[in-house]
């Protein structure tokens, strides 16, 4: 470590309590409103790369922004999802049991995401641009499926949540 690395550290440790890190956020986990804008997040990303994936060629930059924002809309609404269902199942009775089944049928779901963004690597895409349009329009069609599956379910939860 450079003394002013160090020097900065001492100072600062000095000066200030450590603080013990931030609980996570926390923005997506209160309302319906939020699961909405969500999953119309997520939906408008699934359609950036629909457009882009109509094209004959494909840009590199332009399919990794798409696919950054497709995994952080996804990321944020799991966490809400995840929450949600947490709380669900901790209530216990009939709710706990659809819960339960709802966790399983979203685990389907992102292991087929998981094993997608693992395959179509972006040497992957580049040799075979037509197969990762054809593999990306199914992932796509089973995502919005999801997302049509969950809203008649968690859509009422939120609804009714204090």
């Amino acid at each position: 470590m450079s003394s002013r690395r160090a020097r900065c550290w001492s100072v600062s440790h000095a000066k200030y309590k450590r603080v013990p890190p931030r609980a996570p956020p926390t923005r997506y986990m209160n309302s319906m409103s939020d699961l909405r804008a969500l999953d119309d997040e997520l939906l408008a990303a699934l359609d950036a790369l629909e457009t882009l994936t109509a094209q004959p060629a494909f840009d590199l930059t332009l399919l990794s922004n798409a696919r950054y924002r497709i995994s952080r809309a996804i990321m944020a609404r799991r966490k809400c999802i995840d929450a949600l269902l947490r709380k669900a199942t901790a209530q216990g009775g009939e709710k706990a049991k659809i819960a339960r089944v709802e966790h399983d049928r979203s685990m389907i779901v992102r292991t087929r995401y998981t094993a997608h963004v693992g395959t179509w690597t972006p040497a992957a895409v580049a040799s075979d641009w037509p197969g990762y349009c054809a593999a990306s329009a199914d992932l796509r069609a089973v995502i919005r499926a999801k997302l049509a599956e969950q809203k008649p379910i968690l859509y009422p939860w939120l609804a009714l949540a204090p």
